[in-house]
């Protein structure tokens, strides 16, 4: 299954580095497709051939058909779901966070499971591993042998395509960082303060320690080498692949949990300060900065087109926990759109093709299309809004 065109959007951030980018332009306006309740999200949309898939924190994972606007399947796994789904070779792999609404003892954090869903027969359960606690890190595939995810008891999981736990490693804090590949390395982050880079193996190449715990998650830009993560402590950084070597870093005195969006030469994030930042990627001077009304912890997707002499300007979407989605131009940071949902955003957007997904915590899904496309499909949003819960 590939992510490199743009039917796909298999797991957060849009491909196995991180880097939050879709290579095709929407319209700086973009409209209402569809709506519809799941129930409170925190983990971000994918989707694949014209199928939408998302998770709940009441524990259920939906398939939905985007154009025919009805739910395929879903499947009740019957603990909370924070983390993002990732969809590989027809298996569906979700992460429960057992304790993420029962607040209860370490005794819930012991049962949380990994499960691989079967995408061709309804969600049928293929395997389920469990684990010693909860997952809010979303699964990564990294060089199509292993799947990779962290755990707020301080460990590292490398499973193969069966479910066998080939290795494990322990850091020295709680993981709520996701895992980025380059396919050669493996890049993730901890409360310990240290980003860590493995190979294949689980053999530690490098950790570096950074000033702030890391709970966002690394992206990587191969042109330069280079990785760049935020810290609790309101610091960008930008590192070496190699080595984890500082190249620069940027200050912005409040909790980075916004992953970054790479362009080809600025990068893109938000933070708890309620603005949204771009910063040059070379030497981490700021283009311009846009204030949102609370905090950024949504993760910004950029849409730009790889043509070289298109001159329009790409777009920026990101959530806020302001209640509202926002559509800004990457150069200019100038707002463009504007949304308006009816409680906080900590997903992060998906794109595939001409549409636009975001949930929310009010529990509900949103898809948006490009202006120009609307003529050519039928809209239904003179239709109530469905519920599934």
């Amino acid at each position: 299954m590939n992510n490199n065109n743009e039917n796909s959007w298999l797991l957060f951030r849009g491909n196995e580095a991180r880097s939050g980018i879709f290579p095709e332009q929407l319209t700086r306006e973009l409209s209402l497709f569809w709506v519809i309740e799941l129930g409170p999200m925190i983990s971000s949309a994918i989707s694949h051939n014209s199928i939408v898939y998302n998770s709940t924190i009441t524990g259920r994972i939906f398939a939905i058909d985007v154009y025919k606007k009805k739910i395929n399947w879903q499947k009740e796994i019957g603990s909370p779901l924070v983390s993002s789904l990732l969809l590989y070779d027809n298996l569906l792999i979700s992460c429960t966070f057992n304790s993420w609404i029962t607040n209860t003892n370490s005794k819930s954090q012991e049962r949380n499971f990994i499960y691989a869903l079967d995408i061709n027969n309804e969600g049928k359960k293929k395997w389920n591993v469990q684990i010693t606690g909860d997952i809010f890190s979303s699964p990564c595939v990294c060089d199509g042998k292993i799947i990779v995810i962290g755990s707020l008891d301080s460990t590292i999981y490398a499973l193969d395509m069966r479910g066998n736990i080939i290795w494990t490693f322990n850091t020295g804090g709680s993981i709520w960082s996701s895992p980025a590949t380059n396919n050669h390395e493996i890049f993730i982050g901890s409360d310990d303060c240290c980003i860590y880079s493995f190979d294949l193996n689980g053999n530690l190449n490098w950790k570096s320690l950074l000033e702030g715990k890391i709970r966002a998650t690394p992206s990587l830009m191969k042109s330069t080498n280079s990785l760049f993560i935020g810290t609790h402590s309101g610091i960008m950084y930008c590192l070496n692949q190699s080595d984890g070597s500082i190249k620069w870093k940027y200050e912005t005195g409040k909790p980075i949990l916004s992953s970054v969006a790479i362009s080809k030469d600025h990068i893109f994030f938000g933070c708890s300060d309620k603005k949204i930042y771009s910063l040059n990627s070379t030497n981490g001077s700021i283009k311009w900065k846009y204030e949102t009304g609370d905090k950024v912890w949504s993760s910004p997707v950029i849409t730009q087109n790889d043509d070289d002499n298109d001159k329009e300007e790409g777009m920026l979407y990101v959530g806020s926990l302001d209640s509202h989605i926002y559509g800004l131009g990457i150069e200019s940071g100038r707002l463009n759109w504007k949304f308006p949902t009816m409680d906080g955003i900590e997903s992060s957007p998906c794109i595939v093709k001409n549409k636009l997904f975001i949930s929310s915590k009010d529990g509900l899904l949103y898809c948006f299309s490009n202006q120009q496309k609307m003529d050519n499909e039928k809209s239904i949003l003179n239709v109530p809004v469905r519920k599934c819960f």
